[in-house]
């Protein structure tokens, strides 16, 4: 019998063959999803100038300083009514709502003072000029998108990798097509990985459980994993290999959680095992080691791998695992 390749040279001999894809310009609604190609920041202060935030009069704080209802002051001009977002004129720093002014009598007096700031968003307030709002690596959220836009960013760079699904259109196809896409993968276009479901002849077996009968290859000169039609093998590709290549291929932050162990995990010598866990109370709870019954694929919350070498961990080491759902 063959000797097992190991895992840690299967993903390096895979990633070797990977390079960051080139950055993209996408609109917002196009780059939720997918991994930011450069830091973005603030063109400009948000809001440009002050804004009211809710209906009422702008004022002068400094104008009405000491006004109550026993000593009203009397104002120089009838107050400008704002509503809720429009911006302030110049010399007003205040918002006072109706109840706090007299309008109705000869002259127009403030019954209540207020303060520099009082229900108004002062300029830049929201962002300054240059503020930071979209690292590069971060995968873009919707909220990501709404901030940029009420920035005033209309377009941002991405890398936005594809990814080939090959085989039959089954459940297991769709689940991979979804953790892709939640990935930041492209599923149409030029691929820069394919992934084939069937199994390659005379491979070497991995020293990998589960992942033991994944193997590589290429498909016309772009590089390929080829996987058995098994959930377990399906579960091993996706968190073994083809989100580290994903990684690899945008740029993107691994999404990582780091909490120490509830119970000892004794992993054999010699095969990397895939480890199961349920985060709560603080803690990893192991629910499955190498094989991974479909109960525990259930329960599980992250995922985390033992390396080969590793005899496990004691209960209380601090471990470092990712979501099972990306």
């Amino acid at each position: 019998m063959s000797a097992l390749r190991s895992y840690a040279d299967a993903l390096e001999s895979l990633l070797t063959r990977l390079v960051p894809v080139r950055g993209q310009i996408c609109t917002l609604t196009q780059a939720v999803g997918h991994v930011a190609a450069e830091d973005v920041r603030a063109p400009q202060p948000v809001p440009a100038r002050a804004l009211a935030l809710r209906d009422g009069y702008e004022l002068s704080a400094q104008a009405i300083a000491g006004a109550s209802s026993y000593a009203p002051v009397v104002l120089a001009r009838p107050p400008r009514f704002v509503a809720a977002g429009q911006a302030l004129s110049s010399d007003c720093d205040c918002v006072v709502e109706a109840s706090g002014l007299d309008l109705d009598g000869p002259l127009p007096q403030a019954l209540v003072e207020s303060f520099p700031g009082e229900n108004i968003r002062r300029a830049g307030e929201d962002f300054a000029q240059g503020a930071l709002i979209l690292r590069v690596g971060e995968r873009i959220s919707s909220q990501h998108a709404l901030l940029l836009s009420q920035a005033g960013v209309q377009q941002v760079p991405v890398r936005a990798p594809v990814v080939n699904l090959r085989g039959d259109d089954s459940l297991l196809a769709a689940y991979l097509r979804d953790q892709l896409t939640q990935a930041g993968a492209r599923l149409d276009g030029a691929p820069d990985l394919v992934i084939v479901l069937g199994t390659k002849p005379n491979a070497q077996r991995l020293a990998l459980e589960p992942g033991a009968d994944l193997s590589f290859g290429e498909e016309k000169g772009v590089p390929a994993i080829y996987v058995p039609a098994r959930l377990d093998q399906v579960f091993a590709a996706l968190h073994g290999f083809l989100r580290p290549a994903l990684v690899r291929l945008s740029g993107a932050k691994a999404a990582e959680m780091r909490l120490p162990l509830a119970q000892k995990i004794a992993s054999r010598v010699g095969v990397a095992e895939f480890a199961l866990l349920e985060a709560h109370d603080g803690k990893f709870h192991l629910r499955a080691l190498g094989d991974l019954p479909l109960q525990s694929l259930a329960s599980a919350t992250h995922v985390s791998l033992i390396a080969a070498l590793s005899e496990g961990h004691a209960a209380g080491d601090v471990m470092s695992a990712i979501p099972v759902r990306a």
